[in-house]
């Protein structure tokens, strides 16, 4: 097919350039021709059109015939002649055929003294090459319309979908910072939420994490026994309220503060995730990016709700974890940190049934995935009881909680069901 493109250009660029030269081209004729005088053989005077045809033609009148034989001809000193019929001394000049006399002269000229030299690229070989372009042009069309066609519908497609991903996305980054400013503003919702908090810990309810939305606050509990009221059930595990209802007040019994952070938000409210319920370790994978917005978010709400919780920081070969709070205590590795226990084993459940509300003694913060050596003891020293737990940005097997952040700014909490748009830096 390619070869057969070629040849019609090549076959249509050669009509284009041999049509001109052709019809240019004319045989050898016998010609009479008069070289016009310089002054000297002229009686002192210039020569001129009426003269020369007086003396071929035998006729001044004839001047204009001899003018239009040779008009615009390129004579030797690189002149033409031109309407004015202003000649030059040893300019030669075309006769008409019945020319006589002593000053006409007999000679054989060619294509290139009959053309005198005329430029190529004239307007009617421009023409013959536009032509020639314009009909391998159409020519292409015809033979591979169907291919153009599609390949400009796939052009076209391609740039409508990039250009609602375009959009898509600046309308994403637009509605993270707005949670972002949201976040930072927000002083009812935090506080509602930390309220029922306390609340449901007084009636011994076991709540994991919260929703606080406009007009309703869901709870994820682990207890079996039915709702109390104003509290209703939605499904097995999740309660739900007025955001205006309130239950007994709140009071501490078993001596556990809660740890409440919040990890996005949406149309149904904001979620919050209670960490004295980690109990091991926190694997934030996909993107790094949004991975990176949870975890200094998360770290925010802790430096302003929890500001007497240790941090402990592992710095990775990008550095150390964005979001750091001044007061972070840093560590050379993973393996600095203290071992207690057995390990949290391979269950990537939110809740075990042995699992329990257990204080907060310090949080880790790894910043990528850890190699085997240091994720075995990294699952000891944040193993159950040991008041220790860590969040890595990757995914870690064995991990309790392994959330999955997603490009576009959502992240995914399997263990709830559940997905929230996290807030950008």
């Amino acid at each position: 097919m390619i070869r057969r493109i070629l040849l019609l250009l090549a076959t249509a660029f050669t009509v284009a350039l041999v049509a001109p030269v052709a019809a240019q081209a004319a045989p050898d004729d016998v010609v009479k021709v008069a070289v016009v005088r310089a002054p000297e053989a002229n009686g002192g005077r210039n020569d001129s059109l009426p003269q020369i045809a007086q003396r071929t033609l035998g006729d001044q009148a004839r001047a204009t015939e001899i003018l239009d034989l040779n008009r615009g001809r390129p004579q030797s000193d690189g002149g033409t002649l031109t309407d004015s019929g202003e000649v030059r001394a040893g300019w030669i000049l075309l006769l008409p055929a019945d020319a006589s006399g002593p000053d006409v002269r007999s000679g054989r000229v060619g294509s290139a003294a009959v053309t005198g030299g005329t430029p190529f690229f004239t307007w009617k070989v421009v023409s013959a090459l536009v032509g020639a372009v314009i009909l391998a042009l159409i020519s292409l069309l015809v033979i591979f319309r169907r291919r153009i066609g599609r390949r400009v519908r796939d052009r076209y497609n391609a740039y409508v979908d990039n250009a609602r991903w375009h959009r898509q996305i600046q309308e994403r980054m637009r509605v993270r910072a707005q949670l972002s400013d949201e976040f930072t503003a927000d002083r009812a919702r935090p506080s509602l939420a930390w309220h029922t908090a306390a609340e449901l810990t007084a009636e011994q309810v076991e709540a994991y994490a919260l929703r606080v939305g406009e007009d309703t606050v869901t709870a994820w509990v682990t207890a079996d026994h039915p709702p109390l009221s104003p509290w209703q059930a939605e499904t097995d595990g999740m309660w739900t309220r007025t955001a205006g209802a309130s239950g007994n007040p709140p009071s501490q019994r078993d001596g556990v503060a809660p740890c409440l952070v919040r990890i996005g938000g949406g149309e149904d409210g904001t979620l919050f995730v209670d960490l004295t319920w980690l109990d091991g370790v926190l694997a934030i994978g996909g993107s790094a990016g949004v991975a990176i917005d949870v975890l200094a978010n998360l770290l925010a709400d802790l430096t302003r709700f929890r500001p007497d919780l240790p941090v402990l920081s592992v710095q990775g070969l990008c550095g150390e974890p964005p979001g750091l709070p001044s007061t972070a205590i840093r560590m050379r590795s993973v393996t600095d940190l203290r071992a207690t226990g057995p390990g949290s084993g391979a269950d990537d459940g939110m809740v075990r049934l042995a699992a329990r509300r257990r204080t907060l003694t310090a949080l880790a913060v790894i910043p990528e995935t850890p190699s085997a050596d240091e994720a075995a003891h990294l699952l000891a020293a944040c193993g159950p009881g040991s008041g220790q737990v860590a969040i890595v940005l990757g995914d870690l097997p064995g991990a309790r909680w392994r959330w999955n952040a997603e490009a576009d700014g959502k992240v995914r909490l399997p263990e709830i069901g559940v997905t929230v748009t996290a807030p950008s830096r």
